[in-house]
């Protein structure tokens, strides 16, 4: 079955994970990614987990699915290969997406010389062209100050990128409405994108702004809490931990059934007048409707929570390690049916992911190993620009290509 995005072509000039990651999904949505380093390749393809030999994992991990070419950015035959590659005429052709800043040669007017219809998404740090990274931008939009636990008295980092991610899916977004509006107008596109406006927007978007507004709040630090409702860790005797949220009335009356507690907070809900039937008054008193239900948890074994809890259909969730999600039969990746095994000649053989989005009746190819840095050079010029082995050779000696 052709994939949906067959027919597409982009020019990845980008590092880290916002702009590669929004390729990568290109990519796997059958897009030709051509990835662009500078000769001897960019920081992030040394950029830790390594391999035994020396190979990024994490390089590896971003740019499955691409094509890679080795180019002097600094040389202007170097910096022609890459017009060139932008100009090649067709539909499908024509589009960039970078996270370069400060490159005169790379601005979008200077572009459109050689692709008037040219579809340039730029993502930046922040929107006066200051730069910024992921961990920037978090600290500015205080969720530190909420994540944590109690006690702590200093802010508290999460570990997952997540405005880099969130900033890729709306840069991928954005290749793929632009192109539609380039065919529906003829007329080229560029698109702004970034991670302080996405992180900022988002928070937005899910309440933070607008509770500060409206209600002059100031969100505290609650731990493993849920926010607005009930949901709360809890340790088993054999000290294991899981998360357990009452999300719907359904839930909560499943876990209050499950742990024998009907009764103490029907006399809890009469004594302060309220009624744990709203999601408000389970979140309001989360610490005494977690200090009853403790017990319960404590006395049993892990396996037996689990098996109690799925029998009640409480929604529930595992505490593990990344060891354990990776190489436990009934973890996420064993669960999820997206990973095939790769076997790439400088890593070993490991599991990849294929898309997430899987449309109906679509079968998506088996996932392939990571380009060698630079390793389709000649392939790439062969494809796109028409050049035959002597014209890569020339550029070659030039130093314009590796």
């Amino acid at each position: 079955m052709t994939l949906p995005l067959a027919g597409l072509h982009v020019v990845d000039l980008c590092t880290y994970v916002a702009g590669p990651s929004a390729c990568m999904t290109l990519a796997q949505l059958g897009a030709d990614v051509v990835r662009i380093d500078p000769i001897g390749g960019a920081t992030d393809t040394r950029r830790l987990p390594l391999a035994p030999g020396g190979r990024s994992l994490y390089w590896a991990g971003l740019n499955r699915g691409k094509r890679s070419i080795e180019v002097d950015l600094r040389s202007e035959g170097g910096r022609d290969v890459v017009r060139r590659l932008l100009g090649v005429p067709g539909d499908g052709h024509g589009i960039l997406v970078t996270n370069a800043v400060g490159q005169s040669w790379l601005r979008h007017s200077e572009l459109l010389a050689v692709r008037p219809d040219l579809i340039q998404v730029q993502i930046g740090g922040r929107s006066d062209g200051r730069p910024a990274v992921d961990y920037t931008v978090n600290c500015e939009v205080g969720l530190p100050w909420v994540t944590g636990p109690v006690d702590a008295s200093s802010p508290v980092n999460h570990v997952l990128p997540a405005w880099d991610l969130i900033t890729g899916a709306h840069a991928a977004l954005s290749v793929v409405s632009a192109e539609r509006l380039r065919r529906a107008t003829g007329a080229p596109q560029y698109v702004e994108i970034n991670l302080a406006d996405v992180a900022v927007a988002t928070m937005a978007q899910l309440g933070f702004v607008a509770d500060v507004v409206v209600n002059g709040s100031q969100r505290l630090r609650e731990g493993n809490y849920l926010y607005g409702s009930y949901g709360c860790d809890f340790a088993t005797a054999d000290s294991r931990r899981v998360m357990v949220v009452a999300l719907t009335n359904r839930h909560w009356n499943s876990l209050i059934t499950l742990t024998g507690t009907e009764d103490v907070l029907a006399a809890m809900e009469k004594a302060i007048g309220v009624t744990f039937a709203e999601e408000e008054a389970r979140y309001r008193y989360r610490d005494v409707i977690s200090a009853l239900l403790r017990p319960w948890f404590e006395q049993r074994t892990h396996a037996e929570v689990v098996a109690s809890l799925e029998k009640a259909k409480v929604l529930w969730g595992d505490y593990r390690t990344i060891e354990e999600m990776t190489r436990s039969r009934d973890g996420l990746l064993a669960a999820s049916g997206l990973f095939t095994e790769v076997d790439d000649p400088e890593l070993g053989r490991y599991p990849v992911p294929a898309p997430v989005g899987r449309p109906t009746g679509w079968t998506p190819p088996a996932p392939g190993p990571a380009p060698a840095v630079g390793g389709d050079t000649g392939d790439v010029l062969e494809d796109w620009l028409g050049l035959g082995p002597s014209d890569v050779a020339a550029l070659a000696e030039a130093g314009a290509i590796r």
